[in-house]
C-alpha cells in the first residue's frame, strides 16, 4: 500500500509544485522561459497521474514508477524553491547552473510523460487480463470437481431407482433423498414416480434409506459449497471483466496519441565530429535499393548511434521514410514479443494482439509492415550483440522500400553492406575533446595547448574516451588538469586514471565473457608492445603450444577473425592474395585497440603477482618493478612470460623462479641483449619468441643457455644477428621448428660446420621471411631429412636453390615467395614425392614449371601468382622408364592425379591455357586472375567434372566462355568481374544451378 499512498502524495505534490512553478515564474523573469515549459508539463502530466491512482486504486495495485515519481517531484519542488529565491544566485549557486538544472528536471519530467505514462494504461490492461485468466482457470478446476460430484449423485440417483422398484411406497425420507440429489447436481433427472408405502410396512429399507441420507447430506454440504464458490468466482469474473472495459475506456481517456511515442528517433547529440564522410555513405546507402540491411559496425564508443540518430534526422531520410522510421534498442537479449508490440503501439494500434510466439508476432507484423507500404520503411536496430543477431532475419520482410540499419560492435559478415568506424584523427579528437571539457561561455577552466594535446593524445582518437575523460575534467580547476598530466607523464594509463571510462571500455570485453577460448587468446595479445602490429605466425607458435591449436594455423587465424569480427582488433592482410594461399599466413598482423589493451592489462595485473596466468613485464631503462627489485625468490605460477625492455636497458637481470613458464616472450630494442641465466631454469618451456623493435639486428648472447631445456619446441627470432647465436654450438633435440625474420643470417650459414641432422634432429619446420643478405642455402641445411616444411619470403637475394634439395624426401610444403632473383625451381624437385604444396608466387624471374614436376605425385596445391610463366604443361616428362610409358611424354593428368587447386594469377606472358590441362578431372579450384594475356578458354574444360571454383576476375582480353561450361555441374563459384571483353554469357550457362556468379 505504499505505493498507492506515494500516489495520492506525489499527486497532491504535483499541484503543489505546480503553484510553486507559477510563482516562481512571476518572480524570476530570467527563469520564465524555463518554468513555463516545465509548467506545460505538469498540467500534462497531472491528469494522467490522477486516472493513474484511481485505477491503482480500484485494483489495490503497488506502482513503482509513481513512487519514484512523488520522489522526483519532491526534489524538484526544493529545486524551483531554491531558484525562486532572490539572494540565491551568488557564488554558490548561479542563475546558469539553476537554468540547467531546471532543464534536465523538465527533461525528466518530459521524459516521464513521454514513455512511462502512456506504458502504465497498457500494462494494467495486461495485468488485469492475467488475473482474468487465472480465476477462470480456477473456475474452470471447480467446475471439475463438481462434475465428480455430479458422478456421485448420480449413483445415489440410481441406488433410489432400485428402491422404488422394489417397494410399492416411499417415506417422506425417501423424497427428501430425490429432492437433495436434484439440488446437489442441478442436473440430475427427478424421481418420476412417487412410491406410496408406509413407514411401518418398509421400516427395514427405511433404516437403509436412512444411511444413504447421511451420505448424500455430507455430499450436498460438499457441493453447495462448491457450488457458491464458483458462483463467486464467476460473479468475480463477471465484475472484473466489466471493470477491465471501464479500465479500457478510462484508458482511452488518458488523451493517448494517434501513436505512441515509441521507438521514435532520438535527438542526436549537438555537436558531432568526424563522422561526415559515413554520413554521406550511409545516406546514399540508404535512399538507393541495392542492399536491404546496412550496418555499421565499431568498437563501443565510436559513434555508431550517434551516426544513426543523425541519419534519422536528415531532411533527405526523413523526406523518403516521413513516419516510418522506427528506432528500436535491441541489447544483449531482446524479447522479440515485446518489440512487435511497442511497433504496433507506435503505429496507432492501443488493441495490441496477444502473440502466441516469436514466429506469430513477426507473421502479424509483416500484415502491419504491409499495410504500412507503399510508403518506405526504415528500421533502425540499434546495439545488436552477437547472441541477438538472429532478429535481424526475423525481420527481414520482401517488403519494396524497407530497409534495416544496424549498429553492432561485432561485424556482421553475412551482410556486405558494412561501414566500420574508425578512431578520430588529430584535429576531429581535439575539437570532441573541447566540445566535451570547455563550456562555450568560457566560464570554465581552459588550459593551454601542451596540456590539451597530452590529454587527447592518451585518449587515442577513441570517441568514447575523449568524451568521457572531457566531462570528468570540465569545470576542474588547472590543478585538475595538470595532475593528468602528471600521471600520465609517469606512464599511467587513462585508463587506469578515469574510473567511468574503465567501466565504459569493461562493457566492450563482456562480448568475450561467454566464449572463453576467444577471451585467452585476446588477453594474450597483451604480451607484445603497445602500438605494434603483431605477426600471425607469432600467435601461431605461442597458440601451438598453450591452447593446443593446429600447427598449420588454422585455429588460430580463425581466433583472429573472431577477435576483429568483435571489433577488439585490427587484422590486416598486407600482401593481395595472402589470404588465398592455404596456410600462408606470413602477411598478416593483428593490431589490439589502445584503451582496450590498457585495460586488459589492468586486469592481468590486479591479481597477485605469484597467482597470474600472464605476467607481463615492462622495463624501462634498468628500472625492474618494485615486485622484482626485492631482495627475496620470487617464484612465479605463469605459463606466459613476456618482458619488454627499451634502448637504454642494461642487462642485469636478478632472479626470477618461472617453472611453469611454457611461452617466453622477450621483446627488446638494444642492440646487445644477454638472455637471462634464469630461463635455463624454465623446464616446461616449449616456445621462445624474440622479437627487436629497434633499427637494426640485435646481438644475442648466452644463446647456448638454451640447449639445457629440454621441452623447446619453437624459436621465432625477429631482426636479430644470427652469427651470435654460436650455431654450432646449439644442440636442440626436441625443437621442431624455427622461424627467422628480418635476420642476419648469410654469414652463419656459409660459416658453420655443424652436424645439423644431430644437433637439430626432430626439426621438421623451417620459415625464413625476408632475411635480405641470405644468397644461398648450405648444402649441411639439406641434411634435415626430417623437415616437412619449408618456407623461403621475400629473400631478394636468394638467387637459385640447390640440387640437393632432393634430399628433403619428406617435405610435404615447400614456400618460395617473392624471391625475385630465383629464376628456376630444380628438377632435383621429382625426388620430392611426398610434396603436396608448391607455392612458388611472386617469383617474377620464374618462367616455367620443372619438366620434372611430373614426379610430384602427391602435389595437391600449386600457386604461380605474380610469375612470368607464359604456358603451362599439357604434358611432362615420365619419370620411370621401366613402367609402361617408357621415357615418352605422359599427360599432366596422369602424372599429378591429386592435383586440386591452382592458382595462377598477375601472370602477364600468359596466353593460353593447355588443352592438357584439362583433363585434370581431380581438379576442384582454378583461378587465372589478372592474366591480360588470356584470350581464351578452350573447350575442353568442361571435362573437369570436378571443378567447384572458376575464377577468372580481369582477364580483360577474354572474349567469351565456351559452351561447355554447362557441363561443369559441382561448379559452385563463377567469378568473371572486371572481364569487360565478355559481352554474353552461353546458354549452357544456365544448366549450373547450384553456381555463384560475380560478373
Amino acid at each position: 500500500m505504499e505505493f498507492v499512498v506515494a500516489g495520492f502524495v506525489a499527486e497532491k505534490v504535483l499541484g503543489e509544485l505546480l503553484k510553486s512553478v507559477k510563482e516562481a515564474t512571476r518572480k524570476k523573469k530570467k527563469l520564465e522561459t524555463t518554468l513555463k515549459s516545465i509548467e506545460s508539463t505538469l498540467n500534462s502530466i497531472i491528469p494522467v497521474v490522477e486516472s493513474i491512482n484511481e485505477l491503482n486504486e480500484k485494483l489495490d495495485r503497488e506502482d513503482e514508477d509513481i513512487g519514484r515519481l512523488w520522489k522526483q517531484i519532491k526534489e524538484g519542488q526544493e529545486l524551483v524553491s531554491k531558484c525562486s529565491k532572490g539572494n540565491c544566485c551568488g557564488s554558490c549557486f548561479k542563475p546558469s547552473n539553476c537554468t540547467e538544472e531546471l532543464r534536465d528536471f523538465d527533461n525528466s519530467l518530459k521524459r516521464f510523460y513521454d514513455f512511462i505514462l502512456p506504458l502504465k494504461g497498457t500494462k494494467i490492461l495486461i495485468d488485469t487480463r492475467e488475473d482474468v485468466n487465472e480465476i477462470k482457470e480456477k473456475a474452470n478446476r471447480i467446475d471439475e470437481k463438481v462434475g465428480v460430484t455430479r458422478d456421485k449423485v448420480k449413483e445415489i440417483k440410481d441406488m433410489a431407482k432400485i428402491i422404488n422398484e422394489k417397494v410399492e411406497v416411499t417415506s417422506d425420507e425417501a423424497k427428501g433423498i430425490h429432492k437433495e440429489a436434484k439440488e446437489i447436481k442441478g442436473k440430475a433427472n427427478s424421481i418420476d414416480e412417487k412410491v406410496e408405502a408406509t413407514r411401518f410396512e418398509v421400516k427395514g429399507i427405511k433404516d437403509k434409506a436412512e444411511g444413504i441420507d447421511e451420505k448424500v447430506q455430507v455430499t450436498r454440504d460438499d457441493v453447495k459449497v462448491m457450488h457458491q464458490e464458483v458462483i463467486d468466482i464467476k460473479d468475480k469474473a463477471n465484475r472484473i471483466d466489466e471493470k477491465m472495459e471501464n479500465i479500457h475506456k478510462e484508458i482511452q481517456c488518458l488523451k493517448i496519441p494517434a501513436s505512441f511515442p515509441l521507438y521514435l528517433p532520438p535527438e542526436p547529440p549537438a555537436i558531432i565530429v568526424g563522422l561526415d564522410k559515413q554520413l554521406k555513405d550511409l545516406k546514399t546507402e540508404l535512399l538507393k535499393n541495392e542492399f536491404s540491411v546496412v550496418v555499421i559496425t565499431a568498437l563501443g564508443g565510436c559513434g555508431k548511434t550517434t551516426l544513426a540518430k543523425k541519419l534519422c534526422h536528415e531532411e533527405d531520410i526523413k523526406g523518403k521514410f516521413k513516419d516510418n522510421i522506427f528506432f528500436v534498442t535491441v541489447s544483449k537479449k531482446p524479447n522479440l514479443k515485446v518489440i512487435v508490440q511497442n511497433l504496433f503501439l507506435r503505429k496507432g494500434h492501443p488493441h495490441v494482439p496477444e502473440f502466441q510466439s516469436d514466429d506469430d508476432a513477426v507473421n502479424h507484423l509483416e500484415k502491419l509492415l504491409k499495410q504500412t507500404g507503399p510508403n518506405p520503411i526504415l528500421l533502425v536496430l540499434d546495439d545488436v550483440w552477437p547472441e541477438s543477431e538472429f532478429l535481424i532475419d526475423k525481420l527481414k520482410f520482401q517488403i519494396p522500400d524497407y530497409k534495416i540499419l544496424v549498429t553492432s560492435t561485432c561485424v556482421l559478415p553475412r551482410f556486405p553492406s558494412t561501414y566500420r568506424l574508425q578512431r578520430l584523427n588529430e584535429v576531429d579528437a581535439k575539437n570532441l575533446f573541447i566540445s566535451s571539457a570547455i563550456l562555450a561561455d568560457q566560464s570554465s577552466y581552459n588550459p593551454d595547448e601542451s596540456i590539451l594535446n597530452e590529454i587527447v593524445k592518451a585518449c587515442k582518437g577513441n570517441p568514447l574516451a575523449l568524451t568521457v575523460v572531457g566531462r570528468s575534467l570540465c569545470g576542474q580547476p588547472a590543478v585538475g588538469w595538470e595532475n593528468t598530466v602528471l600521471e600520465l607523464s609517469k606512464g599511467g594509463s587513462i585508463v587506469e586514471l578515469n574510473t567511468a571510462l574503465r567501466n565504459c571500455l569493461h562493457q566492450s570485453l563482456e562480448v568475450l565473457d561467454n566464449n572463453v577460448k576467444v577471451k585467452d587468446c585476446y588477453m594474450d595479445l597483451v604480451s607484445f608492445p603497445e602500438g605494434q602490429w603483431i605477426p600471425a605466425t607469432a600467435l601461431i607458435d605461442m597458440w601451438v603450444e598453450l591452447h593446443d591449436h593446429d600447427e598449420n594455423g588454422v585455429a588460430s587465424v580463425a581466433r583472429l577473425h573472431d577477435l576483429d569480427a568483435l571489433n577488439l582488433v585490427n587484422h590486416e592482410v598486407g600482401r593481395k592474395d595472402a589470404s588465398e594461399i592455404d596456410g600462408y599466413y606470413n602477411d598478416h598482423y593483428v593490431m589490439q585497440h589502445d584503451l582496450l589493451r590498457q585495460l586488459a592489462n589492468d586486469q592481468i595485473s590486479s591479481e597477485p603477482v605469484e597467482q597470474r596466468k600472464r605476467l607481463i613485464i615492462d622495463i624501462s631503462g634498468s628500472k625492474l618493478p618494485k615486485w622484482w627489485r626485492e631482495q627475496r625468490k620470487q617464484h612465479i605460477s605463469a605459463y606466459l612470460l613476456s618482458i619488454t625492455t627499451d634502448e637504454t636497458f642494461v642487462p642485469s637481470w636478478p632472479n626470477l623462479q618461472a617453472p611453469d613458464v611454457e611461452v617466453l616472450i622477450l621483446n627488446i630494442r638494444s642492440k646487445n641483449y644477454m638472455l637471462p641465466e634464469f630461463v635455463k631454469k624454465m623446464d616446461k618451456l616449449k616456445a621462445l619468441l624474440i622479437t627487436n623493435y629497434g633499427f637494426v639486428p640485435a646481438e644475442i648472447s648466452n644463446f647456448p643457455l638454451l640447449c639445457s631445456l629440454l621441452n623447446l619446441k619453437r624459436i621465432r627470432l625477429e631482426k636479430v644477428s644470427i652469427p651470435s647465436l654460436g650455431l654450432s654450438s646449439l644442440e636442440l633435440r626436441k625443437l621442431q621448428k624455427i622461424s627467422l625474420v628480418m635476420c642476419n643470417i648469410d654469414q652463419a650459414f656459409s660459416n658453420s660446420r655443424i652436424q645439423i641432422s644431430s644437433s637439430f634432429s626432430n626439426l621438421s619446420e623451417i620459415s625464413i621471411d625476408r632475411c635480405i643478405d641470405l644468397k644461398n642455402l648450405p648444402v649441411w641445411f639439406f641434411d634435415l631429412v626430417h623437415l616437412k616444411k619449408l618456407s623461403i619470403s621475400r629473400c631478394w637475394e636468394l638467387s637459385e636453390l640447390p640440387k640437393e634439395i632432393g634430399k628433403l624426401e619428406n617435405l610435404e610444403v615447400l614456400r618460395l615467395h617473392f624471391c625475385i632473383q630465383l629464376e628456376e625451381v630444380p628438377e632435383a624437385i621429382e625426388k620430392l614425392s611426398k610434396l603436396s604444396v608448391l607455392d612458388i608466387s611472386d617469383c617474377s624471374n620464374i618462367s616455367h614449371l620443372p619438366k620434372q614436376i611430373g614426379g610430384l605425385h602427391n602435389l595437391r596445391k600449386l600457386f604461380m601468382n605474380g610469375c612470368s610463366i607464359s604456358e603451362l604443361p599439357s604434358s611432362v616428362e615420365n619419370l620411370k622408364p621401366q613402367e609402361p610409358h617408357g621415357d615418352k611424354a605422359i599427360r599432366i593428368s596422369d602424372a599429378l592425379p591429386k592435383l586440386v587447386e591452382i592458382n595462377i594469377g598477375y601472370c602477364n606472358s600468359l596466353k593460353e591455357l593447355p588443352v592438357g590441362l584439362c583433363d585434370i578431372v581431380s581438379l576442384k579450384k582454378l583461378c587465372i586472375t589478372y592474366c591480360p594475356g588470356l584470350s581464351i578458354l578452350p573447350r575442353e574444360i568442361g571435362k573437369m567434372v570436378n571443378l567447384q571454383v572458376l575464377m577468372l576476375s580481369s582477364c580483360r582480353n577474354l572474349s567469351d566462355l565456351p559452351d561447355t561450361i554447362g557441363s561443369l555441374h559441382k561448379l559452385s563459384i563463377l567469378d568473371i568481374s572486371d572481364c569487360i571483353s565478355i559481352k554474353n554469357l552461353p546458354e549452357q550457362i544456365g544448366e549450373l544451378e547450384s553456381k555463384k556468379a560475380f560478373t
